[in-house]
């Protein structure tokens, strides 16, 4: 395999990980097992989920292909910049397990 399909794969993996730490911080802290969360992530993440919900975006979704690019791209920078509090939640996980 060459180097740079292995940094694809690297990616990919973290990216998994990154989306399943998130939806296991989202519980936890639904149930007020954690709430060591800044008021940034919460409200980036509130944000975030409500432009990729709304019907109103930057390129419209009727637009086939493109018109989901622009959510995945708010999708993954709203991940690139709680990823420092979503390693915090993985090592509190860690503690408390």
């Amino acid at each position: 395999m060459q180097k740079n399909s292995l940094n694809k794969i690297g990616i990919w993996k973290r990216l998994i990980e990154d989306f399943g730490l998130l939806y296991s911080l989202t519980k936890d802290y639904w149930k007020g097992n954690y709430r060591e969360v800044p008021l940034w992530t919460v409200t980036l993440f509130a944000l975030t989920i409500a432009y990729v919900v709304f019907p109103v975006d930057i390129i419209p979704d009727f637009i086939p292909g493109l018109g989901q690019l622009d959510d995945a791209v708010v999708i993954l920078l709203c991940i690139y910049f709680i990823e420092k509090d979503l390693y915090r939640y993985k090592e509190w996980k860690m503690r408390n397990t």
